[in-house]
C-alpha cells in the first residue's frame, strides 16, 4: 500500500524562517490508524540522529532554551501543548515571537531551527517524541532565558507553570540574545 504524503506543510511558520509544521494524513482501517512521521524526502530539516520519548505532567514548562547547532523535531502523541518560539538570529526575523498549539488528536510535526528560542508548555498530561539533528551532549543547553520575560514576546496564556530551578534561574532575553550572538556558531545558524 502506497502511503499518502502529509497533508500540509509550512516552512516559515508565522514569520519565523525555518520553523515548520506539517500535519499528517492518518490511514484508518478496522485496527486503528497509521501515520508516517518522517521521511528524508520531505526535507523538513536535517535528519534526526536521536529521538527521545517525553512524558510531561500537566502545567509543566520545559525551557526556554535556544540551540546554536541543533534542529529539533516535536511530535505530540497524546495531550495538548503550547510551543513558544522567539527568533534570536539577527536579521529580518529577529525577535519575532509566536506560539503553536499542538494536540495529539491532530498529528503533526513541528521543526525548530537553531537560533529560535523555544519552550514547551504542557496544557495537559503530555506524551511526545522529540527528535534532535545533533545528539545531545549538554553543550548546546547552556543558553536560555526566563519564560516570563516580556522581551521574549511569548503569550503562554494565563499560566503559572511548574519549572525546574535551572529554568527559573535563567537570565532575561537580552542576556540570552547577547550570549547567542557572541558565540561563533551563531553565524552559521
Amino acid at each position: 500500500m502506497k502511503m499518502p504524503p502529509p497533508i500540509a506543510s509550512t516552512s516559515h511558520y508565522a514569520g519565523i524562517v525555518g520553523v515548520t509544521t506539517r500535519a499528517f494524513a492518518p490511514i484508518d482501517d478496522i485496527r486503528g490508524a497509521l501515520c508516517e512521521i518522517h521521511r528524508d524526502e520531505w526535507a523538513l530539516a536535517p535528519r534526526p540522529v536521536q529521538w527521545d520519548f517525553i512524558n510531561s505532567k500537566p502545567n509543566v514548562l520545559r525551557g526556554v532554551h535556544v540551540h546554536r547547532l541543533r534542529w529539533d523535531y516535536l511530535i505530540v502523541l497524546d495531550g495538548q501543548a503550547r510551543i513558544g518560539l522567539t527568533d534570536v538570529r539577527r536579521g529580518i526575523g529577529f525577535r519575532h515571537a509566536t506560539t503553536i498549539d499542538v494536540d495529539g488528536g491532530h498529528p503533526q510535526v513541528v521543526t525548530i531551527p537553531p537560533g529560535v528560542a523555544h519552550g514547551i508548555f504542557s496544557k495537559s498530561r503530555l506524551l511526545y517524541l522529540y527528535g534532535l539533528s545533533v545528539a545531545w551532549d549538554g553543550g548546546d543547553e547552556d543558553l536560555g532565558c526566563r519564560y516570563d520575560d516580556p522581551a521574549l514576546g511569548v503569550d503562554w496564556g494565563a499560566v503559572t507553570p511548574l519549572l525546574l530551578q535551572r529554568d527559573l534561574d535563567l537570565p532575561d532575553f537580552e542576556t540570552l540574545s547577547r550570549r547567542y550572538e557572541a558565540h561563533p556558531a551563531s553565524a552559521s545558524a
